[in-house]
């Protein structure tokens, strides 16, 4: 089985001091994998340099058959679909949801050209994947939470990607908000869709269709593997630094905390 990703980060410093040590993480076609760690265990950092917006101070990154530093970045970005709340707060709060799907076909914020006949055509059926076609031509500022979700998993969507990231995709999400998009994202992954990363600290925003889990504390992996022995009750303690009990129904997770 090939591997869509390969991370070695063997170090990653900042203002002296290290962030990530020795971390690594391998992701082979058809694998969907989740990163799970508290605050400030290293999550947004790996994926900081996952897409290519950080280097490591030591060690290699290969995504798609590509060894960052020698490839083109730009266009392997265009090849990922990414789901995040800081990509939403970079969007023009006029353009419209057809557009903002479109978007994602050249992996930028807004447009560097008009968006023709069929960039929107893209975009509204990317949008009609999520069943949100009705939003087409609404403003993205204008829309509820939940509908900004959906939006965005259309633009992650729309150009067909390799790999399919997801970080912290419920955050101010409503329970009943959260469950509507993770129905929506195992829906369409279901439908032979990309590998997928999802990146949180919540065990209950973990898809069903999650196969493997990398547990982060203090940038460093207390597991990695197969999520039935990566993603325990015995790593979540360790990770999370208190008591913690996992449960699993219906082949979602929750979480006990004993004080």
């Amino acid at each position: 089985m090939s591997a869509i990703l390969e991370m070695d980060v063997a170090r990653w410093e900042r203002e002296g001091r290290v962030v990530l040590d020795d971390v690594r993480l391998t992701i082979a076609r058809g694998e969907h994998w989740v990163i799970l760690g508290p605050n400030g265990a290293g999550k947004s950092s790996l994926l900081a340099i996952l897409t290519a917006y950080a280097w490591p101070t030591e060690g290699v990154v290969r995504v798609l058959g590509e060894t960052y530093g020698r490839c083109d970045t730009t266009a392997m970005k265009r090849r990922m679909g990414v789901v995040s709340a800081t990509l939403g707060a970079w969007l023009r709060p006029e353009d419209v949801a057809e557009e903002v799907a479109a978007s994602g076909l050249y992996a930028m914020i807004g447009p560097w050209r008009a968006y023709d006949d069929e960039d929107r055509r893209r975009g509204r059926e990317a949008l009609a994947r999520l069943r949100a076609e009705s939003l087409a031509g609404r403003p993205y500022g204008r829309l509820s939470q939940g509908e900004r979700q959906r939006v965005l998993i259309a633009r992650a969507l729309v150009g067909a990607p390799d790999l399919l990231v997801l970080d912290e995709p419920c955050v101010s999400l409503d329970p009943v908000a959260r469950e509507r998009f993770l129905d929506d994202v195992e829906r369409l992954v279901g439908e032979s869709g990309p590998t997928t990363l999802v990146v949180t600290h919540h065990v209950e925003e973990i898809p069903r269709f999650v196969t493997h889990a990398l547990v982060l504390r203090e940038g460093r992996a207390v597991a990695s593997g197969p999520i039935d022995r990566a993603l325990t009750s015995e790593t979540l303690s360790a990770a999370f630094g208190a008591r913690c009990t996992l449960h699993r129904e219906s082949g979602r997770y929750g979480l006990a905390i004993t004080r």
